[in-house]
């Protein structure tokens, strides 16, 4: 644990942060090449990665699973959880991009709805902040949906033949309830066919008595 810092515990659930995070720190100066905007970017980052990871979260407690502990790493997190199924899996994995999604939409509406009326020294601040949540954002996406390693695409993924399986077993489905559907002539004519064969049949029992 040498590796780790323990950051406490978020609405009850136990969170550390990987020394890898720093990482961000020094690609995103790269980006920047400026001390203020790296600060402010490594923040944003890092929210980012808290968006990912409590998207996560938030469909574990919808599903009633539970979550064991949150960690976050270089350019990605891990939920640790209960037992999930597969359906319940698929919609973890998605939970995370999903959340990256609503922070994308919410980016790109501030940024056109404001960029109009910001002040030159209000970009000092939202520059950096509207880049990651954007561009970055999406570049996270993308790596979240890889579906390789540790990445939330081996599980997400999983979505299409999932897919294919519940439509393949609800046309198996409907095509047997169409199989054994019977017409009302049908219907008559099969109960017109059951009296009569018990007709026979009591006619060959009296018989033998």
């Amino acid at each position: 644990m040498e590796n780790y810092w323990q950051l406490g515990r978020w609405a009850r659930i136990p969170v550390a942060m990987h020394w890898t995070v720093l990482i961000a720190f020094a690609w995103l100066y790269l980006l920047f090449m400026d001390l203020l905007s790296t600060l402010i970017g490594s923040a944003a980052f890092f929210a980012l990665l808290v968006a990912h990871e409590f998207g996560h979260v938030a469909v574990l407690r919808r599903r009633k699973i539970a979550v064991e502990s949150v960690t976050f790493y270089g350019i990605h997190g891990r939920t640790a959880h209960g037992y999930a199924n597969t359906a319940d899996e698929i919609l973890i994995a998605w939970g995370g991009v999903a959340a990256q999604a609503v922070v994308l939409a919410l980016a790109l509406a501030g940024s056109y709805l404001l960029t109009p009326s910001l002040a030159p020294w209000v970009w000092i601040v939202a520059g950096p902040v509207l880049l990651v949540f954007t561009k970055l954002n999406v570049f996270l996406m993308i790596i979240a949906l890889l579906p390789i390693g540790p990445f939330d695409g081996q599980s997400a993924w999983r979505a299409i033949p999932w897919i294919r399986g519940a439509l393949r077993r609800r046309r198996k489905s409907a095509n047997s309830a169409k199989a054994i559907k019977l017409t009302p002539e049908q219907r008559r004519e099969l109960e017109e066919s059951s009296e009569k064969a018990a007709a026979d049949l009591i006619e060959k029992l009296a018989k033998k008595k």
